[in-house]
C-alpha cells in the first residue's frame, strides 16, 4: 500500500500561486488533492471548486473540504467507500502526511485536454505574480469551451448538486439547474460495487415528469455517485427536428416528382395553368400510397388519363391497369364482367368459366370510370369488394382475394345523386378518400394553346405533315369555349390536319361551330371598362342571366354553359345573382 501513495504532491494551507496549484493538479492527474499545514492534513481541494473561484481573491482555507476521511498505514483503505472523497490522504503513527491514492488506484475523471491546455496556455509567459494573470479571460475561455457544446452538459457532484451547467441544457423549455439536479434514484441506474469509476452509462430520463432526455453519464463512483459529468440530449426537440426533417423531406421529394415529370412531359397531358399543376402536384403526391381516388370532371377533361399518370407514378405501376366503363357495358352483363362467373353459372357462360375484370387488376390499379352510372343494386356488391378484398364470382361460393388501387372517376355530381337516393351515401364516403377536380377548359384558359400545339405537332408527325395555324385562326381557337374539352380540341385539331389544302390553317378552315361561337361574343368598348377583368366579369354574369331565363334549375344552366352545377353556383353567389326560375 505505501509504495502507492503518492507523497510528494500535495497543496500547503499558506500556497497563494495559483499557477502553482494548477501545475500540482496536472502533475498528480487528480481532481482532489490533500492541502497540509505544518505536515498534518487539514482537508480537501477539489479542482472544479478552486477553478470556479480562481479568480476571486479567497485563500485556501475558505475552499478546502475539512470534513474528511483520513487513514493510517495499517488502516482499512475502504473506510471512505461511499463517501464523497476521489483521494484518500494517508498519515503515519504521529499524524504527518505521508501522501494519498486515488480511490480504488483508478484513474479520476479529468478536465478535457483542451480545457487544460487554455488554462496553461494562460498561464504560459505569465510572471509568478498572481494579480498579473488575467483570472476573467481564463474563466472565459473556459465557458465558451463548455457552451460550445452543441448537446447539454451538466456537472454534479456528492448527491445531485449542480455544479456547472450549459446554455444547450436550459433549451428544453427552460431548464434550471434547480430542474436537473441528479441523483441516484433519478439516474435509474444501479450503483453498485460492480459499478466501475468513469464507466459511461446512457440512460432515458424525464426531468420533473416533463422532459424525455437522453443522457451519458461518465460516472465517477465506488458504490455511490462521486461525481457525473452528464452529456444530455433532449429527445423531445430531436423527434420535432427528426419529424420536421421528414416533413421537408417528403415535400422536397413531391416537388422533385412533379418537376421530373415535368422535365419527360408526356403527350397525353399538359399542364401549364396554375390550376391543372395544382392537379398534377396532387396526382403525383397521392400516387405513392394506395388511397381511394375519385375524379371529378366534365367529360373530356382528362380524368382517364389523370388516372394512367397515378398508376404510372405509383408503386404498382408494374401491376396492371385494368379500366372499367361503368356506362358502357350492359346492365344485364355488367354484375359477371366485374366479378366473372363460374362454370355454368347461368345459360351461354364460358366453359371454365371466366375471370372478372376486378380480379384481373389484381396487383394493380382498378379504374372505374363514370362511377356513377354504376347501377345501384351493384354499388352495394362493389363497396364490399373495396372494404373487404375479396370477390365471390357470380356462381361461386369461395372468396377470392384480390389487392388493388382504386380510382374512380365521374362527370356527374355525386353528391347531388346521393341527396336524390340515386347513389349510395356509404359507397361515396368509401371512394371520395382524395377528391381531384379537373376543371373545363373555359376555366384553364393559359392550357388551351399549349394543347392546341401539342397535337398540331402529334397529327404533323402522325401524318407526316408540317401544317401551322395562322394567328387569326389560333386566336378563335383560344377564345372557344371547348364545351368537349380536351377531347373536343384533339378531334378538331386533326380534322383541320387532314382536311385542310394548304399547309396553313387560315380562319375560314375552322368548323363552323367556333365560327358562330366568335360570331355571337358580346361587342364590348375598350373605354367603357377599366380593365379587362372588368369586362370579363359583365360578359359573365350577361351569360348567367341569359341561361337562367332558359332553364329550370341550376342543373339546367349547368347543361346549356357546359359546366358543373357547382360551379354555376358559384359564380351566381360570386355575381350576387339570386337564383329563380
Amino acid at each position: 500500500m505505501l509504495e502507492a501513495l503518492e507523497k510528494e504532491l500535495y497543496l500547503d494551507i499558506h500556497q497563494k500561486s495559483r499557477r502553482k496549484i494548477i501545475e500540482i493538479f496536472r502533475l498528480a492527474k487528480a481532481i482532489q488533492l490533500p492541502v497540509v499545514d505544518d505536515h498534518k492534513v487539514v482537508g480537501i481541494l477539489d479542482l472544479f471548486v478552486f477553478l470556479d473561484n480562481m479568480n476571486k481573491n479567497i485563500n485556501l482555507i475558505d475552499l478546502i473540504e475539512k470534513d474528511i476521511i483520513v487513514a493510517g498505514e495499517y488502516r482499512n483503505v475502504f473506510t471512505f467507500k461511499n463517501s464523497k472523497q476521489q483521494i484518500l490522504p494517508f498519515v503515519d503513527e504521529e499524524g504527518n502526511f505521508s501522501g494519498f491514492v486515488n480511490k480504488l488506484f483508478q484513474k479520476c475523471y479529468l478536465p478535457s485536454e483542451e480545457y487544460m491546455q487554455v488554462v496553461e496556455k494562460n498561464l504560459d509567459g505569465m510572471i509568478d505574480n498572481d494579480s498579473e494573470v488575467d483570472y476573467d479571460k481564463l474563466k472565459n475561455s473556459f465557458s465558451a469551451i463548455f457552451e460550445s457544446n452543441y448537446d447539454g452538459i451538466y456537472i454534479t457532484v456528492d448527491k445531485g448538486t449542480t455544479l456547472s451547467i450549459n446554455k444547450h441544457c436550459k433549451y428544453a423549455d427552460g431548464i434550471t439547474s434547480d430542474d436537473i439536479s441528479i441523483d441516484e434514484s433519478k439516474i435509474n441506474v444501479s450503483f453498485d460495487e460492480n459499478t466501475v469509476n468513469n464507466e459511461t452509462v446512457n440512460v432515458i430520463q424525464n426531468i420533473q415528469k416533463r422532459k424525455e432526455v437522453s443522457v451519458s453519464d461518465d460516472v465517477i463512483s465506488d458504490g455511490g455517485i462521486i461525481r457525473v459529468i452528464n452529456n444530455i440530449k433532449d429527445f423531445d426537440k430531436i423527434k420535432n427536428e427528426l419529424r420536421e426533417t421528414q416533413k421537408l423531406a417528403e415535400k422536397y421529394q413531391n416537388e422533385l416528382e412533379f418537376l421530373r415529370w415535368e422535365q419527360t412531359e408526356t403527350d397525353d397531358i399538359i399542364a401549364k395553368s396554375p390550376e391543372m399543376k395544382k392537379v398534377i402536384n396532387l396526382a403525383v403526391r397521392i400516387s405513392k400510397v394506395d388511397s381511394t381516388v375519385l375524379i371529378q370532371g366534365q367529360s373530356g377533361v382528362g380524368k382517364g388519363v389523370l388516372s394512367k399518370l397515378i398508376h404510372n407514378s405509383s408503386d404498382r405501376k408494374n401491376g396492371p391497369f385494368i379500366k372499367i366503363d361503368c356506362g358502357s357495358i350492359p346492365e344485364n352483363l355488367l354484375e359477371s364482367e366485374l366479378f366473372g362467373y363460374e362454370q355454368g353459372s347461368f345459360t351461354g357462360a364460358e366453359k371454365g368459366g371466366k375471370i372478372g375484370l376486378i380480379e384481373l387488376a389484381n396487383g394493380g390499379t382498378l379504374f372505374l370510370d363514370e362511377i356513377g352510372e354504376l347501377p345501384l343494386n351493384l354499388q352495394m356488391k362493389l363497396l364490399r369488394v373495396l372494404q373487404d378484398k375479396e370477390i365471390f364470382r357470380v356462381g361461386g361460393k369461395e372468396p377470392i382475394p384480390v389487392d388493388f388501387r382504386t380510382i374512380a372517376a365521374t362527370n356527374r355530381d355525386l353528391e347531388e345523386m346521393v341527396e336524390q337516393k340515386k347513389f349510395r351515401k356509404d359507397l361515396f364516403y368509401r371512394l371520395n378518400v382524395v377528391p381531384i377536380k379537373i376543371l373545363p377548359l373555359l376555366d384553364r384558359k393559359e392550357d388551351i394553346k399549349p394543347l392546341i400545339e401539342d397535337c398540331l405537332n402529334r397529327f404533323n408527325k402522325k401524318y407526316n405533315l408540317e401544317k401551322y395555324i395562322e394567328p387569326v385562326a389560333l386566336r378563335f381557337l383560344i377564345d372557344y369555349n371547348w364545351p368537349g374539352n380536351v377531347r373536343e380540341l384533339e378531334n378538331i385539331i386533326e380534322y383541320l390536319i387532314v382536311t385542310t389544302n394548304s399547309d396553313k390553317i387560315t380562319k375560314d378552315d375552322l368548323p363552323e361551330t367556333i365560327l358562330d361561337y366568335n360570331r355571337n361574343l358580346p361587342m364590348l368598348k375598350i373605354d367603357s371598362f377599366s380593365s379587362m377583368k372588368e369586362a370579363m366579369d359583365v360578359v359573365e354574369k350577361n351569360l348567367l342571366i341569359e341561361s337562367m331565363k332558359n332553364s329550370k334549375s341550376t342543373e339546367e344552366m349547368a347543361k346549356i354553359l357546359k359546366l358543373d352545377r357547382s360551379t354555376v353556383i358559384r359564380k351566381l353567389q360570386k355575381h350576387k345573382i339570386k337564383a329563380h326560375f
